[in-house]
């Protein structure tokens, strides 16, 4: 049995090698002695989710998805209607957790009690702050307690052994959303990335995995125009100055549209005149924007088809000069700033070569970037990714 252990665990999910959590005397199964060489294996076997409730867990995923959507969509315009939306669709969300995790074995119940009983806290926060729908206050604070309820349905899936994967035939671990900041021109922002591995399915695939990770922009879109006047606002007392009005990205998907206004003035001094201006001007500069991938693996940002609006002038000045050279070079190193590569994303055992990057919009005006690659891991690298990873969504949890 010693020796066909890694293979039986390799069984569970679907195929995918489930990891073996810490031993410890927390969860332990009944019936396992401290001493038994195989607690650890009988523990992933005790806690493994039954097909059964991987099929239920993905329809309380959809149900949480939904009420995210429509959560969304109220922050955005509040009113009454969608107020009930979201209240119809949380309460969908938080019935189909508690049905889940009451229909946990005893082992199952045993083994991750400290967790569940976290989620049902998040979800009895989650319904204190619903109130706020009915008061028609700020959402922040719903907003974070639906962050943190979603953020412990994932570690309780991730404990059990749960893998995501819409093709069938594919398994996935699922990386959590990930909240991280990042200082750009001084200013300091928030980027949310999250990440789904699958399995190659076939014989042949030699433990090849797909990786998959999105980084919202939102919070850059955000805050671009205060990025951007960070960056390229000049004030030369006898030379340019120059201000940032205001900037923003769209998506227009598979690309994004940045723009940026602008004021410009030139002035120069002299003996027996002073200080004289000698031109000034605005304009609206647009470009777009791409994401791809470097010589290194590395995020790259690029941008094309500048086009200016503004005085003859300026126009050339911008077109020709540095000033052009130096809007498009801010702005794709802010957006590429913000970007959180593979390597960032995986836990150590799993090191992934970045093949593919681009723009999707997951929501109406929002702007995320995809990166996308592929790692080999064999079984004992597969399971020790699948640790680090249970290590991993277990501090978040604390965190939260």
């Amino acid at each position: 049995m010693l020796v066909l252990a890694g293979g039986a665990v390799a069984q569970f999910g679907a195929g995918l090698p489930a990891a073996t959590p810490p031993v410890g005397r927390a969860g332990t199964p009944s019936g396992v002695a401290e001493k038994d060489e195989l607690q650890g294996f009988h523990r992933a076997i005790a806690l493994q989710a039954t097909s059964e409730q991987t099929g239920e867990f993905r329809e309380v995923t959809k149900k949480t998805d939904a009420a995210g959507r429509s959560l969304d969509d109220w922050a955005k315009a509040p009113d009454s209607a969608r107020a009930a939306a979201v209240r119809q669709a949380l309460d969908a969300a938080q019935a189909g957790t508690g049905k889940f995790v009451a229909e946990f074995s005893e082992a199952q119940k045993s083994g991750l009690k400290e967790l569940t009983a976290k989620l049902t806290k998040a979800q009895s926060e989650l319904g204190e702050q619903e109130k706020a729908l009915e008061a028609g206050g700020a959402a922040d604070g719903l907003r974070k307690a639906f962050a943190n309820f979603r953020a412990l349905q994932e570690s309780v899936a991730v404990e059990m052994g749960i893998v995501i994967s819409e093709g069938g035939d594919e398994v996935a671990f699922t990386i959590p959303a990930r909240r991280s900041s990042v200082t750009i021109g001084g200013q300091t922002v928030g980027v949310t990335t999250s990440a789904v591995i699958t399995r190659t399915p076939g014989a042949n695939a030699g433990g090849l995995y797909k990786v998959e990770a999105s980084t919202d922009l939102s919070e850059v879109q955000e805050n671009l125009g205060a990025i951007m006047g960070a960056l390229m606002n000049k004030d030369d007392r006898c030379g340019e100055r120059i201000f940032i009005q205001e900037a923003g990205i769209d998506p227009d998907i598979p690309v994004g549209r940045a723009m940026a206004r602008l004021h410009y003035e030139r002035w120069v001094c002299g003996p027996g005149y002073g200080r004289r201006e000698m031109t000034e001007g605005n304009a609206t500069v647009v470009m777009k924007l791409s994401a791809g991938v470097g010589e290194k693996g590395e995020v790259k940002i690029s941008a094309d088809d500048m086009q200016v609006e503004a005085e003859k002038f300026l126009v050339e000045l911008i077109k020709t000069g540095g000033l052009g050279d130096a809007l498009r070079n801010k702005m794709t190193g802010a957006v590429a700033a913000a970007i959180t590569g593979l390597k960032a994303e995986l836990p150590p055992a799993g090191e992934a070569t970045t093949r593919s990057a681009g723009f999707v919009s997951p929501r109406a005006g929002m702007l995320s970037v995809v990166v996308g690659g592929e790692m080999r891991l064999t079984d004992e690298q597969a399971k020790a990714f699948a640790e680090q990873l249970k290590e991993r969504a277990a501090a978040q949890a604390r965190k939260q």
